[in-house]
């Protein structure tokens, strides 16, 4: 194997937050339920209890105890039993709940809001 061929191709990744709330995603007609590992504004890692196809979409549903979630994903890798979902934003508007749910789960005491 050649040197270069064991270096990693650097990728940016946005800064992940601890997590541990219940996730549900909506797929080809399948629901899937599972628990959200961590999460970023870019998407999250979660584990499901069914199995996802890399590059699929669907609705994924963020069940926080502060607040509720709901928007388009898509399934950017499955390693091992983790599945990692990109966030897909369809307007500013969208992009901009997510980055205020994201906030408000990261601090405690912040006011609950359901989107």
């Amino acid at each position: 194997m050649d040197h270069m061929e064991s270096v990693r191709k650097f990728e940016f990744r946005e800064c992940r937050m601890p997590a541990g709330f219940i996730v549900d995603y909506f797929s080809n007609g399948e629901t899937l339920h599972g628990l959200c590992i961590d999460v970023s504004e870019a998407g999250l890692r979660a584990e499901f209890d069914g199995s996802v196809v890399i590059g699929s979409s669907g609705i994924l549903i963020l069940r926080h105890p502060k607040s509720i979630l709901k928007l388009e994903a898509q399934v950017a890798y499955v390693k091992k039993c983790q599945v990692g979902l990109v966030f897909i934003f369809q307007t500013p508007w969208e992009r901009g709940t997510t980055n205020e749910f994201i906030a408000m789960i990261a601090k405690p005491g912040t006011t609950p809001r359901t989107v």
